[in-house]
């Protein structure tokens, strides 16, 4: 979640500077690895060249495996030596640390159902998120009433309401570390989510995230998504348009979202929003039919009335007035996000008219995705541009493999992004894919890390997959930081969040996967310029610490993915 600079003022408490890996230290994936993947830890600034390595038992500290150390190289972005550990061959289950010489790794596990853990916690996170109830966890202590109940009033007239009438708009998540809730992050979250439901349903069918709902006739990640998908129903317009965020006047200052009581505004409606939300609701019609017909028959509803209103306007229509962003993140166009694709909408329609098309069949939505695609870029999947979750349908689907001559020229487009990932991987010391540290780019590097493992379905080239377990090994640990940037999720990870909640009650949540290097660092309380250096643990520095609804689905996606794509042998 974007804010204004001033917020930083607003965030006073629980300071930790990270520290740099400028001493000798042994850096990996603090939770581990399948049997199966490669494990590769990196040797940090050791002087000289170190010859052997091995594996102790986590438990009792006996030598278990011995192995050869590998070359050295000079991290070009961070100026660290690493020295490659590769003890790949080694697949016993248990739990270990890497030692060469008098140096120790963090712990980590080798096993197959290793990520349980982490992907549960980072699913609870939506629960602990939502916004409009009554919450007492008894696993993280989170507690406040039910909040925002008188979401929310019309910042401005249009042709459905006049000014200050209340449109009742409670639910939902609140979006990050603030209470915010916009549709832009709420679709492309539930877009991840159903995404990751729909391909490997048997796994997370049966997942359980230990919400209210568990254990219902439902599976959580339905549950949990229709959370969102509701909250939606009541952002739209009658004529089918959506409106694209709820939030107040100033940023909330350390209150918990129950006493937050500020007037909160409904700001008007835009094109991009209103096709995400067709996007989500389309897929929801298809993923909710064996569960909940009636419901999945309201999805489809929605998302034909909005792309009805989509086709009454063929540009971008965004009603925007300086002030809309005094107290909420702008999502939109401007200084920060100056990407190119958020000067149109069609990336955002070509989504929608491809989850239409999957979904109904309909030939209108044949023809704008025949008519768009051709011009799409594949870009990382969020909310700047969803058009990604199109084009892996169109590789991927069973319903739009017919479409050959769309297949051909969307495979070109992902093993042309494949080949420049793995230019940036192979410049990078610590194996990063991304090389854009901006706001949430550990999200982005995630993002990557997915078109990775699809590159390699669609090739079989192992080095892919490889690429893929090197994104997710930086995110958890095998970094400058030598840091798991999920709360909670390893030996040595975040601790101080950039989020109201646990500021004003002085408290820890686990499953929080915060954003991450960001050179511009807008909060002006970590390095910047610094490339993979500009973060720091510091909950003022929401540029960098802070959680976000979309971060934890790329994580949950990238995870998720991985553990389901058998491995093929050798490393």
């Amino acid at each position: 979640m974007q804010k204004n600079t001033s917020l930083s003022m607003l965030l006073l408490l629980g300071v930790l500077l990270c520290p740099l890996a400028e001493a000798k230290t042994v850096v990996l994936n603090q939770v581990g690895y399948l049997p199966t993947w490669p494990k590769i830890a990196f040797l940090v600034n050791a002087e000289g060249k170190t010859k052997q390595a091995e594996l102790l038992d986590a438990t009792d500290r006996h030598s278990v495996f011995k192995f050869k150390a590998g070359t050295s190289k000079k991290d070009p972005q961070t100026q660290d030596t690493l020295q490659e550990l590769n003890f790949s061959t080694f697949d016993k289950v248990g739990r270990y640390i890497v030692k060469v010489g008098d140096v120790e790794s963090h712990p980590f596990a080798i096993g197959q159902d290793i990520y349980q853990q982490p992907l549960k916690l980072l699913f609870r996170s939506y629960y602990l998120q939502r916004c409009g109830i009554k919450i007492d966890d008894a696993e993280t202590k989170l507690k406040h009433e039910a909040c925002h109940l008188n979401d929310a009033v019309i910042a401005r007239e249009d042709n459905a309401h006049k000014t200050g009438d209340r449109v009742p708009t409670t639910g939902g998540w609140h979006d990050a570390g603030d209470y915010g809730k916009y549709i832009a992050t709420t679709a492309v979250t539930i877009g991840r989510l159903l995404a990751l439901y729909e391909d490997y349903p048997d796994f997370f069918g049966k997942f359980s995230s230990d919400i209210p709902e568990s254990g219902n006739t439902q599976p959580d990640i339905l549950d949990e998504a229709q959370v969102g998908l509701d909250w939606m129903l009541a952002m739209q317009r009658p004529d089918g348009a959506l409106y694209r965020k709820i939030g107040g006047d100033a940023w909330p200052k350390g209150l918990t979202p129950d006493q937050n009581n500020q007037v909160r505004f409904l700001y008007p409606i835009t094109t991009p929003e209103t096709a995400k939300a067709a996007a989500a609701w389309a897929m929801a019609a298809r993923v909710y039919q064996a569960s909940q017909p009636e419901k999945a028959a309201k999805y489809l509803e929605a998302a034909k009335l909005s792309w009805h209103y989509l086709e009454s306007i063929d540009k971008q229509f965004f009603d925007f007035k300086e002030g809309d962003n005094k107290g909420s993140g702008p999502y939109m166009y401007n200084k920060t996000d100056n990407d190119l694709s958020l000067t149109y909408d069609w990336d955002d329609r070509l989504w929608a008219a491809t989850e239409l098309l999957v979904t109904t069949g309909e030939e209108k939505y044949k023809k704008y995705v025949g008519k768009t695609l051709p011009a799409a870029p594949l870009n990382p999947f969020e909310w700047k541009d969803p058009s990604a979750m199109a084009l892996t349908h169109i590789l991927f689907h069973p319903k739009l493999q017919p479409y050959k001559p769309w297949r051909a020229a969307t495979k070109k487009k992902f093993l042309d992004r494949a080949k420049k990932l793995m230019g940036n991987l192979t410049d990078s010391g610590y194996r990063i894919a991304n090389n854009r540290f901006v706001w949430s780019s550990n999200k982005i590097t995630a993002e990557e890390g997915i078109i990775l493992i699809n590159a390699y379905n669609l090739t079989k080239n192992k080095d892919y997959l490889n690429a893929a377990v090197a994104q997710l090994n930086y995110l958890l640990g095998r970094n400058h930081f030598d840091l798991s940037f999920v709360s909670g999720v390893g030996s040595h990870a975040v601790e101080n969040v950039s989020h109201i909640y646990l500021i004003a009650t002085k408290s820890k949540l686990p499953g929080l996967f915060v954003g991450g290097p960001n050179e511009l660092e807008q909060s002006d309380i970590g390095p910047k310029n610094k490339g993979p250096l500009s973060y720091i643990d510091d909950n003022r520095s929401y540029a960098t610490n802070e959680y976000a609804i979309d971060y934890n689905a790329s994580l949950i996606g990238l995870m998720g993915i991985l553990l389901q794509t058998p491995y093929p042998s050798g490393h």
